[in-house]
């Protein structure tokens, strides 16, 4: 008995004084029509790879949610019902929006979902982006920005209408989440790895960016006006999210208009000088950091800045004329 425990001592000694080699476990997949980087720092390659796999089925379930090119999603069937249950995470989706709206004085409205329609921004989700300006400038008579139409109508989230886990929209309603979905999809993802034993980590899904643990992480925030890199930030248990008119967009008469819908006048966001370019907000959580980059494009500069400062966040904006504004 002695020798025994003598043993048990001898080995818990030696596993003190060695610590245990770390590596880094990296997967990709595509999932919210883009890709889902997820990095994580292990001790456990096996441990790690389950808890990713768990985090996957994760955000699995909120795209087959809120993806409003899924005619199956709970959000399709609402849109095209006017009505519906709401489940546990399309409630919460739902509800956050309704706050960044109000706090963003309706610069962040998630029933855009006519005026995205009616600008073509719908029509071909997997063509490139080439093929898609070049069709909707040419063929989509709705293209240009002074054919307002009926959309403007629908629009304004103050339409919606909760009671319990119900929601109630208008005729001609529709509610887009991709301004928030990601970033609440990334959010849970994180909370499941760390609920699984990950202490460090790193989750890119789209751009929408999560970094959480005692690391740093070092990330580029792209140039609109070219392919480089403008600026490249440290960062530490935070979240950062872009919204630019860079990736889709339409062009018409010369002018691009980005795919960042204005709820108030239902128009595509037009490249003027002066006017943004992009918009990366860091925030705590990801949700935020997504929801408000939009937010903030719609408002422009001088008013983008000011929710910038009165939420606390940092911000960096870039206008279309190259003018860069860090706000810390």
């Amino acid at each position: 008995m002695k020798f025994r425990l003598l043993l048990v001592v001898v080995i818990c000694i030696g596993l003190s004084c060695t610590k245990p080699k770390q590596v880094t476990y990296e997967y990709d997949d595509i999932i919210f029509g883009s890709y889902i980087r997820i990095k994580v720092v292990t001790e456990d390659t096996i441990k790690a790879r389950q808890a990713v796999d768990k985090a996957m089925q994760t955000l699995k379930h909120i795209d087959s949610i809120a993806s409003i090119f899924n005619p199956q999603s709970e959000l399709s069937q609402i849109n095209m019902n006017k009505v519906g249950k709401m489940s546990r995470d399309l409630k919460e989706l739902i509800t956050k929006s309704i706050e960044v709206s109000d706090k963003s004085d309706g610069a962040f409205d998630i029933t855009i979902g006519p005026a995205m329609k009616k600008f073509g921004f719908y029509d071909s989700a997997t063509e490139s982006q080439s093929a898609r300006s070049k069709k909707k400038s040419e063929e989509n008579p709705l293209c240009s920005p002074c054919l307002r139409g009926k959309s403007e109508d629908y629009i304004g989230y103050k339409k919606i209408r909760i009671k319990d886990d119900s929601i109630f929209l208008k005729p001609g309603m529709a509610i887009d989440l991709g301004g928030i979905a990601v970033g609440y999809a990334v959010d849970k993802t994180c909370e499941i790895l760390k609920s699984e034993g990950i202490k460090d980590g790193l989750i890119d899904a789209g751009g929408e960016i999560i970094c959480f643990g005692n690391k740093e992480y070092k990330i580029g925030i792209r140039n609109p006006k070219t392919k480089g890199i403008i600026k490249t930030l440290t960062l530490k248990n935070m979240a950062i999210s872009t919204s630019g008119n860079y990736e889709n967009f339409i062009e018409k008469d010369n002018r691009k208009y980005t795919h960042i819908i204005n709820p108030k006048t239902a128009q595509a966001i037009a490249d003027t000088l002066g006017s943004l370019a992009s918009v990366t907000i860091i925030a705590n959580k990801c949700i935020d950091a997504d929801a408000y980059a939009t937010a903030v494009f719609v408002l422009g500069l001088e008013h983008g800045q000011k929710l910038v400062r009165k939420l606390g966040y940092q911000g960096i904006l870039i206008t279309n004329d190259g003018k860069m504004i860090e706000i810390k």
